[in-house]
C-alpha cells in the first residue's frame, strides 16, 4: 500500500521504512501524488474533511497515538475510511511521569534545584512523604490501574472513580467512591486518567476543585481540556490546594501569557508523559501492524 506520513514519529525514518518494507512510504516533506495515497499515518494532525478529501483513494487513517479526537470520524464513516489507533503503547511511560510529578511536588524538587543553583541551601520547610497518602484515581482504565499499582507498592491508599468499575482495581485493594466530588474531597493526591472526549471536557471544574483539601495536589498527565484550566488557575492562585503537576494544557503549546507559568506551586512539563524511546518504538511497531492487518482484512485496533 502507498503510505504517507504527516508527522515525525520520534524514531529514525529509516527504521520505520525498514519495518514497513511491504509498503511504499512517503513523508510530509516529500512531493507526492495525493490520488495514489491509500494510508495516512498521523499523530495529532487535525484531520477534518478539508484534509481527508485531498486523498480521494484513502482507505485507512493509521493514528500513531491513542487519542483519536483529531479525526473527523463522521466523515470517515461516510467515505468508508477505516481509522485505527495505538492503545496502551505508553502505559508505563505515563504512569512513571505521574509518580515523578507527585514526588516532585511533595518534596519540592523543582524548588530545590532552583535554590541550589542560586547559591542558597535551605528550602525553608520540610517536605512530605508519599507513603500513607490517599491517592484518588480518576479513570481506572489501563493507565489508571498501572498508576494505582505503583502508588500501592509505594504504600499509598488507593481510591477511584470511573464510569466503569474494574475488577483489577478492586483486586489491588482499590476502593471506588460514589461520586467525583467525593474522590476530590478525600484524596491527598488526585490523578487524572480519563480519555478526552465530549463527555469529559471540563470534567474537573470549579465545583470539584473546591472540594479538594488545602493540602492536596492534583496531577494531570491525561489531556488538558479534562480540567477547567481557568478554575484551576484560580484555585492555585488562592492556594486553596497545595499545588499541581501538569503535563497537558487546554491549549498546546502553552502560551507565554498563561498564568500557570507565574505560579510557584505548579510543576510543569511539556506533554512528555508518553514520550520515551521505548514507547515510541512500540508505537511505530503497532502502527505498522495495524496497517498490515488492514491490508490482510483483519480489524485490529479499529476505533471506527
Amino acid at each position: 500500500m502507498k503510505v504517507h506520513i504527516l508527522e515525525e514519529l520520534g524514531i529514525p525514518r529509516k527504521n520505520f521504512v525498514s519495518a514497513a518494507k511491504d509498503h511504499e512510504v512517503s513523508w510530509f516533506d516529500e512531493e507526492i501524488n495525493n490520488t495514489e495515497i491509500e494510508v495516512i499515518v498521523s499523530v495529532k494532525t487535525k484531520l477534518g474533511k478539508d484534509i481527508i478529501e485531498q486523498y480521494p483513494n484513502l482507505k485507512i487513517i493509521a493514528l500513531a497515538f491513542t487519542g483519536y479526537d483529531s479525526v473527523d470520524l463522521n466523515y470517515c464513516r461516510e467515505k468508508n475510511i477505516a481509522v485505527c489507533n495505538v492503545p496502551a503503547y505508553s502505559t508505563n511511560s505515563v504512569a512513571e511521569l505521574t509518580i515523578a510529578l507527585a514526588i516532585s511536588l511533595l518534596r519540592e524538587i523543582s524548588k530545590g534545584n532552583k535554590v541550589i543553583r542560586e547559591g542558597q541551601w535551605n528550602l525553608g520547610k520540610a517536605g512530605n512523604e508519599l507513603y500513607g497518602k490517599t491517592v484518588g484515581i480518576c479513570g481506572t482504565g489501563t493507565i489508571g490501574i498501572r498508576v494505582a499499582e505503583i502508588f500501592k507498592v509505594l504504600g499509598c491508599n488507593i481510591i477511584g472513580w470511573s464510569r466503569t468499575q474494574r475488577k483489577e482495581f478492586i483486586d489491588l485493594g482499590g476502593k471506588y467512591v460514589d461520586s467525583l466530588e467525593e474522590l476530590c474531597g478525600v484524596s491527598d493526591i488526585l490523578s487524572i486518567h480519563v480519555p478526552a472526549n465530549s463527555e469529559t471536557k471540563g470534567l474537573i471544574g470549579e465545583e470539584q476543585l473546591n472540594k479538594m483539601k488545602s493540602s492536596a495536589y492534583l496531577i494531570n498527565t491525561a489531556r488538558g481540556p479534562i480540567i477547567d484550566e481557568k478554575a484551576l488557575i484560580k484555585i492555585l492562585q488562592n492556594r486553596s490546594i497545595a499545588g499541581a503537576g501538569l503535563d497537558v494544557y487546554e491549549v498546546e503549546p502553552i502560551s507565554n501569557e498563561n498564568p500557570l507559568l507565574k505560579l510557584d506551586n505548579v510543576t510543569l512539563t511539556p506533554h512528555i508523559a508518553f514520550k520515551t524511546k521505548e514507547a515510541l518504538i512500540r508505537r511505530a511497531e503497532v502502527t505498522i501492524n495495524n496497517i498490515n492487518d488492514f491490508d490482510n482484512d483483519i480489524k485490529t485496533n479499529r476505533v471506527d
